[in-house]
């Protein structure tokens, strides 16, 4: 900077020996310009004086958080103590329920019947978060919230699922369909064996023939593509009610789906066979 005020200067003699009548416009230029040079440095210094309070101000805030997470700690330190635990036992129960939340997430996106198959998943995560109210870490008000939140999504879960479609049954020794159609676990009627005949031709070949340690699906309510036979019922019929196919001549369609459950003759089914149809 005093090199270049030198040479100013330099330029400023030569200009007044050369031009005379120039001398009070160049000075002037001398003055403007030592007058810039200083309000920039004018302003350099306050703009520095600025940061410094600004840094000042900055080292107190991270003072005072230190402080406060400190007396943070120390209150959480004391709520653990006062319930018996440790921050490692805190986290850990929160791990859980983030994990019962992320299995609950991922079956959000699954079909009404794609949620009954896996209702006894659900069923073990809703005893898992009773299991977790009895737990002394549950009291801290953020694991209260967690574990409703949660009972919410099993809520809505549930609400997405069909009403029943079936219960499970396992054959015990001695068992036939008639007698464990009659059981009041079951339909309290021997005449609904059919029912459970029909529901099961993957695991019955034949009803006179079933094996202990089987495990029947005990039908509850229609799913979207099923069909309690009634009393007077035939497959035109059926096939014409607009909750199945919307069309009687499309009987053929729905014995063809049910070939293995109707047999040979298409005019020949009874009351509380379960059919299936297509959907569309």
């Amino acid at each position: 900077m005093k090199a270049v005020v030198n040479t100013l200067l330099v330029c400023s003699l030569v200009a007044l020996v050369a031009m005379p009548g120039q001398a009070v416009a160049q000075e002037m230029t001398m003055k403007e310009y030592k007058i810039q040079v200083q309000q920039q440095a004018d302003r350099e210094q306050a703009a520095n004086n600025e940061i410094a309070k600004c840094d000042a101000e900055i080292a107190n805030l991270k003072s005072q958080i230190a402080d406060i997470d400190g007396q943070i700690t120390a209150t959480w330190g004391e709520i653990y103590s006062a319930i018996g635990v440790t921050e490692a036992d805190v986290n850990a129960y929160r791990d859980r329920l983030n994990g019962l939340e992320r299995d609950l997430n991922a079956m959000g996106a699954l079909s009404p019947e794609d949620l009954w198959q896996r209702r006894k998943e659900i069923n073990g995560i809703e005893v898992q978060l009773e299991e977790a109210k009895n737990d002394k870490i549950y009291v801290l008000s953020e694991m209260k919230d967690k574990v409703a939140a949660l009972e919410g999504k099993i809520a809505q879960l549930r609400a997405k699922m069909p009403k029943g479609m079936y219960d499970e049954y396992t054959v015990n020794r001695g068992d036939y369909l008639w007698r464990i159609s009659r059981s009041s676990d079951v339909y309290g009627d021997p005449m609904q064996w059919v029912r459970i005949y029909s529901y099961n031709r993957d695991q019955i070949k034949d009803p006179d023939l079933i094996y202990p340690d089987q495990i029947f699906k005990i039908h509850r309510d229609n799913a979207p593509n099923e069909y309690l036979v009634g009393s007077g019922d035939n497959l035109a019929k059926i096939a014409g009610s607009m909750d199945v196919m919307g069309d009687p001549t499309k009987w053929r369609a729905l014995y063809e789906a049910n070939k293995d459950v109707v047999g040979d003759d298409p005019g020949l089914i009874y009351p509380y066979q379960v059919l299936k149809f297509p959907t569309n």
